[in-house]
């Protein structure tokens, strides 16, 4: 294993992430609360990107299924069952039935862990093990 140079750390700022590409991989940094941690871009449900979604503190949610995991471990913290309340308010009634079943199948499809990497950082530059 070999550290690989990914970014400057004033490149990303805390709440924030940059997705960066390593040996071919696209591997996501987020900064949460000035510690730097690198994950799989693509959701372990149905290969979103997850560089798309919404960091908040240290739980990232995916932006098509709403799947969410802790950016420090890894960990699924949330399936795509458990939509958010009103989801469905703003789509026409004709196609409720149709979400709603999409839903029930998509929650059907095993969400599994995020694939994480080691970081340090060493003057100004952030390094991830590969």
């Amino acid at each position: 294993m070999t550290w690989t140079d990914v970014a400057d750390i004033h490149d990303i700022q805390k709440g924030k992430m940059k997705l960066v590409e390593v040996d071919s991989k696209k591997v996501v940094v987020a900064n949460v609360e000035g510690k730097f941690y690198a994950f799989n871009d693509r959701c372990q449900h149905m290969n979103a990107p997850l560089h798309l979604g919404t960091l908040t503190g240290n739980v990232i949610r995916c932006p098509l299924h709403f799947s969410t995991f802790d950016v420090t471990t890894g960990k699924r913290l949330s399936d795509p069952k458990d939509l958010p309340p009103g989801l469905f308010q703003n789509i026409p009634a004709d196609l409720v039935p149709f979400a709603t079943r999409m839903g029930e199948i998509l929650a059907q499809i095993e969400t599994f862990d995020l694939e994480t990497y080691e970081t340090k950082t060493e003057n100004d530059r952030i390094f991830l093990k590969t």
